[in-house]
């Protein structure tokens, strides 16, 4: 019997709508639609596994179960109590209630939100199985997400369970990490071809340098992963989780790009190699110590990504310092190069010195951000543009001829 369809909700940080909707339409997701820090999407239970296995955008993706409105505290709790939450999952399994509220005349603490809701949802399940779920406030079983905006309230249960960032190769990071999601998320959105040489010379803990070695052998996110939020619920089929996995796995391909990753400490590069180790990457990926700034790569065209320190991580005039060469050195040694940079330091990002071709604003958690791609060349920016149109219009010429012979 085919699932019916229903509508998910992938969330992801501000910035990466767009590419998470691509992913999703790629994997087969119906009305696909960008919302705000989030994705909404329709499919069956196969589509929510695949999403959760092989999405590399997604934060997490919720399944909504109701959204009513209410003007007291005891009308929310007798409509939380209206959902049939034994036929969603059983009294044996852990819960938490993750609750958010904006412009609330009834909920001015989310922690008394939560509480109501939990109360609601063990109540209903002593009513009809004589038995309750357990509080499990870090690791619980079945997440259920609860967020009121002024008398409204939408209430969803959590799929991925453990978020979808947590990969499960990083055991440690350096100061400030990039999130898993952020880093595939910039590459995708530099628009790297999964095959061109791929470097991350200022890599920390390795992460854009493995989530690249990840999309270029097509290796899934989840696809080692023992557990989902939907595992847990009464309708998971095990084997068809199986059979996703499975096929997921079945689509890897060797590696088809050079990923070089380098630092110029020595225990950010012995964290790199541990983390590529623990993604099954040993050997795919070349761990090197060296300067970012006396670097020159052996080869002509490529991609390289950076996420070098804020201000609030350096002083003011060190910060400025630390820009003005990381221009130079783009300029002078990675013509030929794509570089992305993303900072949350926007005055900073003007002594790159450099015009870039495109710029995403997007957020490193709570931080505003940009992410600037930059088209590194030699000569003079007048003459490199010259040049490009030159050879556009060429190719246009060659394709007027081409369809005058036919």
């Amino acid at each position: 019997m085919k699932d019916q369809d229903n509508t998910y909700i992938a969330k992801t940080f501000a910035g990466l709508e767009q590419v998470l909707a691509r992913e999703l339409l790629s994997m087969g997701a119906g009305n696909v639609e960008t919302l705000r820090r989030a994705v909404s999407f329709e499919g069956d239970r196969r589509m929510l596994y695949k999403a959760n296995i092989r999405s590399r955008a997604a934060l997490s993706i919720l399944r909504p179960l109701d959204a009513f409105l209410f003007d007291t505290k005891e009308s929310f709790y007798g409509q939380m109590r209206e959902i049939d939450w034994p036929g969603l999952f059983s009294p044996g399994k852990t819960i938490s209630v993750i609750a958010t509220a904006h412009d609330s005349a009834v909920f001015n603490n989310t922690m008394f939100l939560a509480q109501l809701s939990k109360d609601a949802i063990v109540d209903v399940f002593y009513d009809t199985c004589g038995g309750r779920p357990d509080v499990d406030t870090t690791g619980a079983q079945v997440r259920i997400v609860v967020n009121v905006q002024g008398d409204s309230c939408k209430v969803s249960l959590d799929s991925s369970g453990e978020p979808l960032f947590k990969r499960g190769y990083r055991k440690s990071g350096g100061k400030a990490p990039i999130n898993e999601v952020l880093a595939a998320g910039l590459i995708m959105l530099s628009g790297w071809d999964m095959k061109s040489p791929f470097l991350d010379p200022m890599c920390g803990s390795g992460t854009f340098s493995i989530e690249a070695a990840m999309m270029s052998a097509q290796m899934p996110p989840g696809g080692e992963r023992k557990g989902f939020g939907f595992s847990h619920w009464n309708d998971y089929s095990e084997d068809l989780m199986r059979e996703e996995q499975a096929a997921a796995r079945d689509e890897q391909r060797p590696l088809q790009a050079s990923i070089v990753a380098s630092d110029n400490k020595g225990i950010m590069l012995d964290i790199t190699r541990q983390n590529v180790m623990n993604a099954g990457l040993l050997g795919s990926i070349q761990v090197q110590k060296n300067d970012f700034f006396a670097y020159h790569p052996k080869e002509a065209t490529g991609w390289l990504l950076l996420n070098p320190p804020y201000g609030h991580r350096m002083g003011k005039q060190d910060v400025r310092a630390l820009y003005i060469h990381i221009g130079d050195a783009l300029k002078h040694r990675f013509a030929g190069f794509r570089a992305g940079i993303i900072s949350a330091d926007l005055d900073a990002m003007k002594n790159i010195g450099l015009k870039p071709t495109s710029r995403f604003p997007v957020f490193n958690g709570p931080l505003r951000c940009t992410f600037n791609l930059y088209d590194l060349f030699e000569g003079k920016r007048k003459e490199h543009v010259v040049k490009v149109r030159g050879t556009k219009d060429r190719k246009g010429e060659g394709a007027a001829k081409r369809r005058t012979r036919i």
